[in-house]
């Protein structure tokens, strides 16, 4: 009887043991979205809810880590670190840090974590994929915007995003590839060039006022690389009341963005539908978590390292003109909640522009 009883609770221990394992097999796989700060409204407000949103339809039990360094490179590799020891099967990294962050591609290839290089390019590391917008694109139509409309000697600064963001750097090379020759030329004059950590809105105003003082305002057109920092902008130059006359440029078809373009202080954003990017990373993730090669790529990138296979993405710049496309593709109704949230408080024309 003894005999028995010891089999019976062995074999019990055996069938627990079992489901354990079972359950700890069954486990959700984690996919960490690292973002690199807060002062640009569409990482929390467009990107994350969407990845996660299109990475749960695709895997429904899949669990999705969302996190953001603030600014703060030291912290964005705090938060990989802590995402590795939890077992996450992919890391999706906004970098705060081009070059810092190949440290989170060496540090995740240690335990053959793949990392997805999101909007931000990574460099000089082993990188496993990478998911934007082609920024130099970006650049060339916020530049030649300007071009189009200011005359022959204007006055324009070119206030460029975080020296630390390979975007802003790729940004910067497109506003040049249209501004040079006409510097060259003397055909536009370039007051003064400046870059803002962090893509601040508040370091950039500070900027501005500082060089609006030293050129005693004789400024025609700033070329501003993001709108939150066109914001910052917009605002030293009602200072001094100057916004409207001097015209600044952007990107993300912000809420801000969108409604500056509208009161004519914003020539033009440039618009980059996240509600595409966020869905390209996820078919990646995917893919990865389920053992699959990704096979929606379009393009390689290098970083300096290797040829990184890429999803690029088209950009379309929005002004006055074109800027009820806005409306009709759905942008305004799925990232704003209706026309009702940007024409609050703006003057009745600068709504029937959306219509």
């Amino acid at each position: 009887m003894r005999k028995a009883t010891t089999l019976t609770l062995a074999g019990l221990l055996i069938v627990s043991l079992g489901l354990l394992a079972g359950c700890a097999g069954n486990k959700a796989p984690i996919v960490a979205f690292l973002l690199p700060e807060n002062v640009t409204p569409r990482w929390e407000g467009a990107d994350a809810p969407l990845f996660k949103q299109a990475l749960q339809k695709l895997i429904p039990n899949v669990q999705v880590d969302v996190l953001n360094a603030l600014n703060d490179p030291s912290k964005q590799q705090s938060q990989a670190e802590a995402e590795l020891t939890k077992g996450a099967k992919v890391l999706v990294v906004a970098a705060v840090d081009q070059k810092a962050a190949a440290v989170i591609v060496n540090e995740a290839n240690k335990q053959k974590v793949p990392v997805i290089a999101y909007d931000r390019l990574i460099r000089d590391s082993l990188l496993g994929y990478y998911v934007s917008f082609d920024s130099v694109a970006v650049g060339k139509a916020e530049a030649q915007w300007m071009a189009d409309n200011t005359k022959q000697g204007a006055r324009l600064v070119i206030i460029n995003g975080s020296p630390a963001d390979d975007n802003a750097h790729l940004v910067n090379q497109g506003i040049h590839a249209v501004l040079d020759p006409l510097v060259s030329s003397k055909a536009r004059v370039l007051v003064d060039e400046q870059w803002t950590p962090g893509w601040d809105p508040t370091k950039a105003q500070n900027v501005m006022e500082q060089i609006l003082t030293k050129a005693n305002n004789k400024v025609d057109g700033v070329v501003s690389a993001n709108d939150g920092m066109s914001g910052g902008i917009i605002a030293a130059l009602k200072a001094q009341k100057l916004a409207g006359k001097v015209k600044t440029t952007g990107q993300d078809a912000s809420l801000e963005g969108v409604q500056n373009v509208l009161l004519g202080y914003q020539g033009t954003t440039v618009f980059k539908d996240f509600r595409l990017q966020a869905p390209a990373a996820a078919d990646i993730a995917a893919a990865i978590v389920q053992g699959k090669k990704p096979t929606s790529t379009n393009a390689t990138v290098s970083n300096g390292q290797v040829d990184v296979p890429s999803v690029m993405l088209q950009v379309v710049p929005i002004d006055q003109g074109n800027v009820k496309t806005l409306a009709t593709n759905g942008w305004i109704d799925s990232q704003f909640g209706g026309l009702a949230k940007v024409t609050t408080g703006l003057p009745e024309s600068a709504g029937k522009l959306l219509q």
